[in-house]
C-alpha cells in the first residue's frame, strides 16, 4: 500500500497555471538556478540518491566482499606456493667445509714451496760465493794476479784441449772414417794445413769407396781404399794428439791450472732453483683453483640465501580470519556506496522537488511515498478486493488532482506518462479514483498496447481494447468495461488490448473522438507510453496536459529535462511532475483475477 504526501517544507500555494504561463526565458532562468545550488546541498542530494539504490549497493558490496574474501584467502595460499617455488631445496646448498680444508692445505703447500725456494736460493748463493773466492785465488806462476784476458785465453785453450781429448778418445774407440772426419773438422784443427790436406784425401777416398759399395761385391781396390783411409785417419789422430799436447803446454805456460773449490763446497750438490720455482708455481695454481671454487660456492650460497629471504617475505603474507572478514566487509561496503555515489555524480538523478523544479522549471505537484498497512484497510471487503496500491485519499494524489482539476473546470483531460509504465498507471488510476469520488464520470484509457499495464494493475481479464479501436475493428462502447474502485466508485476503463498499432493511428482516433468522449465523461485520463507522448500523441487532443512521473533516486535529471523539451516540441503541455518516492510496483505479486472476482461477488452478496 502506498501513501502520497509532499514535503512539508516546500510551499505549493502558487497558482496552478503558473507553468502554463511560464515563458521560455523563465524556464531557462530556473534551470540555470540549479547550477548555483550550494555544493554541500548538491553533494547531500547525490548521497541520498546513492543510498536510495540499496539493491545496487548490495550487489556491488556482495561482489566486492566475495572477491575480497576470496582474494584475501587465495593470496596467502598463492604466496605460500610462490614461496615454496622460490625457496631452494637443501640439496642445492654446496658443502664448503671440504673446500675450506682444501684451500688451507693449498696455502700450506704454497708456504712450503716458498720456504724451499728460499733455501735453494740461499744454497746456490753460497756455492756462487765459494766459486768467486776460488776464482779470486787464481794467479800466474810467479804469483801475480791473473789478468782477465789471460784467464779467458787459458780457459779457451783448456776447452780446446778437452775437446780434442774427447774426439781422440772417440776415434780410438770407434776407428771409423766419420770419427776421423769429425776430428779433422774440430775447431782447434782448422788452422793446420796438413790436417786439411789429409781431410780432403780422406773425403776423396771415402767417395771412391762408396762408389764401389754401390756396385756390390768385394774388390781388392775397395780393400786398398779402406786401408788407405784408415791410415789417413790414424795420421789425423796423431796430428790431433800433437795439437792437444801443444795447446796444453800453451795453457800451462800462460798460468797454472785454477785451484779447485774447497772440499766442503765441492761436496755440496748444486741447488736446482728452477725445480723449486716450478713446484711453487704449481702450488700457487692449485691454490688459485681452490680459491676460485670457494668463491663460486660462496656466490651460490649468497644467491640461495637471497632466494630464502625472498621466500620468507612471500610467506609472511597473511592475517587472522576475523581481520580478513572485517576487511572484506568494510571494503565491500565502501566500494558499493562509492560505486553508487560515483554513478550518481556522473548522472545526477531526482533527489527532491526543489531540485527538480530548479532544473526543469516545471512545478512538482506531489510526492508519493509508501505507507505502512493499517487495520482499517482490511475491515471492508471492498478495500480488500481493491488493488493494494489504491490510495486515493493520500495527500499527494489529492494535491495532484486539485492542481489539475481546478475549481470551475468542467472537463478534465490528462495524459499520464513516465519512464516506468507501472508508476504512471498507479498515478493515473488513483487520479481517476479521486475524480470518481468527486462525482465525475471518469474514463481511463490505456493507449500503450506494448505493456497492457492498466489491465495488469486492475487485474482485468485480457481482451481487445484501444488497439482494436485504433485499427477500426471495434467501437468505444464495445471496449469499455466498468471497474469498481471501492464500495461505490465505478470508472470506465478501455484497456490497451493486443496487436501492434502505431502512435499515429492512436492519435488519429483520439483526435477524432476526444471531443465526443468529453461530452459524456467529465474526466478523461490517458495512460500512455513515454515514446508515444514524445511522438506527438497529445498534440491532437482538445486539452494537451501531460503529467510526467519521475522516480526519486532513479530518473536522471538530464533525461527528465530532455523529455519535457520533447513534449513541448510535439505540442504537449507539461502540466506538472509527480515524484514517485517508493519502490517500483511489482504487479507479478498481485492476487489472481479469479480469487479477487470471487471475493468481490461474496462481498456484494452480503
Amino acid at each position: 500500500m502506498y501513501s502520497a504526501s509532499v514535503y512539508a517544507e516546500t510551499p505549493l500555494v502558487h497558482d496552478v497555471h503558473d507553468d502554463l504561463a511560464m515563458s521560455p526565458r523563465r524556464v531557462r532562468r530556473r534551470r540555470s538556478a540549479a547550477l548555483s545550488q550550494h555544493p554541500a546541498v548538491w553533494v547531500s542530494a547525490r548521497a541520498r540518491n546513492a543510498l536510495r539504490r540499496p539493491a545496487f549497493i548490495t550487489a556491488v558490496s556482495m561482489i566486492t566482499f566475495i572477491t575480497s574474501l576470496v582474494a584475501l584467502i587465495i593470496v596467502p595460499q598463492q604466496a605460500r606456493r610462490a614461496a615454496n617455488a622460490v625457496r631452494p631445496p637443501a640439496a642445492l646448498r654446496p658443502d664448503t667445509e671440504p673446500t675450506v680444508s682444501a684451500l688451507m692445505e693449498a696455502d700450506r703447500q704454497v708456504a712450503a714451496a716458498e720456504t724451499a725456494l728460499v733455501a735453494s736460493r740461499a744454497a746456490y748463493a753460497q756455492v756462487v760465493a765459494a766459486a768467486a773466492t776460488a776464482a779470486a785465488a787464481d794467479t800466474t806462476a810467479n804469483g801475480a794476479p791473473l789478468a782477465n784476458s789471460t784467464r779467458v785465453r787459458r780457459d779457451t785453450l783448456t776447452a780446446q784441449v778437452d775437446l780434442l781429448a774427447k774426439l781422440i778418445a772417440r776415434a780410438e774407440n770407434a776407428p771409423l772414417l766419420n770419427s776421423y772426419r769429425i776430428l779433422a773438422q774440430a775447431a782447434p784443427m782448422q788452422g793446420d794445413p796438413q790436417v786439411k790436406l789429409k781431410l780432403d784425401s780422406l773425403v776423396e777416398i771415402e767417395r771412391e769407396r762408396d762408389s764401389y759399395t754401390a756396385v756390390g761385391g768385394v774388390d781388392p781396390v775397395f780393400v786398398a781404399l779402406t786401408a788407405r783411409a784408415n791410415e789417413l785417419g790414424r795420421n789425423i789422430a796423431a796430428l790431433a794428439e800433437a795439437k792437444r799436447v801443444a795447446l796444453q803446454r800453451e795453457a800451462i805456460a800462460l798460468a797454472p791450472p785454477a785451484l779447485a773449490l774447497p772440499t766442503a763446497v765441492a761436496a755440496m750438490p748444486l741447488p736446482d732453483t728452477v725445480a723449486a720455482i716450478k713446484v711453487l708455481e704449481d702450488a700457487r695454481v692449485a691454490a688459485r683453483g681452490v680459491a676460485s671454487r670457494f668463491a663460486h660456492e660462496k656466490n651460490e650460497l649468497t644467491q640461495l640465501d637471497a632466494r630464502e629471504e625472498r621466500a620468507r617475505e612471500l610467506s609472511s603474507v597473511g592475517a587472522s580470519p576475523t581481520a580478513i572478514l572485517a576487511a572484506a566487509l568494510v571494503f565491500g561496503a565502501v566500494l558499493g556506496f562509492g560505486a553508487a555515489f560515483f554513478a550518481e555524480v556522473r548522472h545526477p538523478r531526482v533527489a527532491d522537488l526543489d531540485e527538480v523544479e530548479r532544473v526543469t522549471g516545471v512545478k512538482v505537484l506531489g510526492v508519493v511515498r509508501p505507507l505502512a498497512p493499517t487495520p482499517e484497510r482490511r475491515r471492508r471487503a471492498a478495500d480488500r478486493t481493491s488493488p493494494a496500491y489504491m490510495d486515493s485519499g493520500g495527500d499527494g494524489h489529492q494535491l495532484v488532482y486539485l492542481n489539475v482539476a481546478a475549481a470551475g473546470t468542467s472537463t478534465v483531460m490528462l495524459t499520464v506518462t513516465g519512464d516506468v509504465p507501472g508508476v504512471a498507471a498507479i498515478i493515473a488510476i488513483n487520479f481517476a479514483a479521486i475524480a470518481a469520488d468527486e462525482a465525475r464520470a471518469t474514463l481511463l484509457l490505456d493507449t500503450d498496447p506494448s505493456t497492457s499495464i492498466v489491465s495488469t494493475a486492475l487485474r482485468m481479464r485480457p481482451r481487445d481494447g484501444m488497439s482494436a479501436i485504433a485499427r477500426g475493428a471495434a467501437e468505444w462502447s464495445d471496449m469499455m468495461r466498468g471497474v469498481r474502485l471501492g464500495r461505490d466508485r465505478v470508472i470506465d476503463v478501455v484497456p490497451s488490448g493486443s496487436g501492434a498499432v502505431s502512435t499515429e493511428q492512436v492519435a488519429a482516433v483520439l483526435g477524432r473522438d476526444a471531443a465526443r468522449l468529453s461530452r459524456r465523461y467529465d474526466a478523461l485520463v490517458l495512460v500512455s507510453g513515454l515514446d508515444q507522448v514524445t511522438d506527438g500523441l497529445v498534440a491532437g487532443l482538445p486539452i494537451s496536459d501531460v503529467l510526467l512521473c519521475a522516480r526519486a533516486g532513479q530518473t536522471k535529471l538530464a533525461d527528465l529535462a530532455h523529455t519535457l523539451d520533447a513534449i513541448r516540441e510535439k505540442g504537449g503541455n507539461p502540466r506538472g511532475i509527480v515524484i514517485w518516492n517508493a519502490p517500483d510496483p511489482a504487479f507479478a505479486q498481485a492476487r489472481p483475477v479469479e480469487e479477487v472476482e470471487r471475493e468481490g461477488e461474496r462481498a456484494l452478496a452480503v
